[in-house]
Formats: C-alpha cells, structure tokens, sequence
C-alpha cells in the first residue's frame, strides 16, 4: 500500500506513521466523530424478528441498518411503537450515534422493512408532492359528486313500499308500463353501487332497502302484467 506522494507505507517511520493515520491498523476515531451509544429499543417480538431477518439478508447488523434508514426514514413516517403493558415484548440493542430518540430508530427501521416490501419505491419529493395534489384533487371531487347525489336522489318512502308507481319513479321510469325485467335488473345493478351502505358514494341503508323492494315489486309487476306474448317465452 502507498502514500499518495507514492510513498510506501511499510517503509514509514513512527514519526511519519502520524502523518498519516490510516496507513496503522486500529486507528483512533477520527476527532470530533460522535461515538456510538448503546440503545435498547423497546419493540414487539414480530417487529424485532423481521428487523433482524432484514439485516442479515442485507448482510449486515440491525445497527448499520438502522443508520442507513436514518438518513431516509422522514418524520411523518409511523412508529409501529413499543408494546402495551402486559403485552409479549422485545428489545433490539443498536449501536449508534447519540442524540436519537427510540420512536426515531423504530421510525427508521419501520421505512427499511417497508422499503424491502415488493413493489415499494422512493421518489422525489416533487413527484410525491404532485401525487398527493392529485388525490387532495380527487377528494375534493368525490365530494362534490357525492353531494350532488344527495340533492337528485331519491327520498326514503315512510313505511313500506308498496304502490308500483313509486317504485317506477324511484328507478327513473316514466310510468309503470314502459319496462321489462331487463330493464329493471340493469337499472337495479346502475343504482346499487351508489346507495349501498358499506361503499356507496351516497351510502344510505334505507335508501338501499327502499331500493331492493322497489327492485322485487317492479319485476312481480312485470312478471303479472305481461302474462301473455313474447315475454313469456324469455321468462326462466
């Protein structure tokens, strides 16, 4: 090994082995380098468990782990947090520079393991800002629609629905004679998603019971009514 004047470094003197203090093995740090601490971090057994896979697939220590997700783990970034009282737990002990907190270095290995995840990818903070733009625009949209479905549609019926009429006007019909159970099935299947309870945009459970009545009402009408010609032979 040489000097960068060329110079080998077998052949320096004690005196000159000052100068350069790389070319001994065992060097002192270099000064003004903080030293690391020992930290134990409070986690669950499942978190230390993947934390620690991670690292040793990675071919390295939970310690330089955690440094490495330090300088990419932002603050917003969830802490998995330490376990409840009573609760099983664990305890990763790093090494690492003083001055970090223990929901930080669970912040930071929180990102690794997500950021090992398939699929998972860092991006500017430009195109991240653009991204989220565009779902604060969506929002904001699904919204409006979801307010402007409030004002067209339909208002539960007090009590039970049993006038064809209503059912029709309910399903946009002009009258109770001018569709077939096709029709009825298709407008049904147009008008489900958007008052179902659980994920409609106009979620409404008696508007969604309102509606399957009017649904069974207005085919028991068709199925009646039409007892003769051509749609009684497409009937099941």
């Amino acid at each position: 090994m040489t000097a960068p004047d060329g110079y080998p470094f077998a052949a320096l003197t004690d005196v000159d082995t000052g100068l350069f203090p790389s070319a001994t093995a065992g060097t002192a740090p270099v000064r003004g380098a903080p030293t690391a601490i020992l930290y134990t971090i409070p986690c669950t057994p499942a978190f230390a468990a993947a934390a620690m896979r991670l690292a040793a697939g990675r071919g390295t220590d939970v310690s330089a782990l955690a440094t490495a997700a330090l300088l990419l783990a932002p603050d917003r970034t969830p802490d998995p947090g330490a376990p409840d009282d009573g609760a099983e737990r664990a305890v990763l002990e790093l090494r690492l520079p003083p001055g970090h907190s223990d929901a930080a270095i669970r912040r930071a290995l929180a990102a690794a393991l997500a950021l090992a995840e398939p699929g998972c990818r860092l991006m500017p903070a430009e195109e991240a800002g653009r991204l989220e733009g565009a779902v604060e625009t969506l929002t904001y949209r699904n919204k409006a629609l979801a307010h402007a479905l409030e004002r067209v549609s339909f208002r539960p019926l007090d009590g039970k629905l049993t006038q064809v009429r209503d059912a029709a006007q309910m399903f946009g019909f002009v009258n109770e004679w001018c569709f077939d159970e096709d029709r009825v099935v298709k407008r049904f299947r147009e008008l489900a998603p958007v008052y179902h309870p659980d994920t409609g945009v106009v979620a409404c459970r008696d508007r969604m019971a309102q509606l399957i009545d009017a649904r069974n009402l207005l085919i028991n009408h068709v199925r009646t009514a039409y007892r003769s010609g051509p749609w009684t032979q497409r009937r099941p």
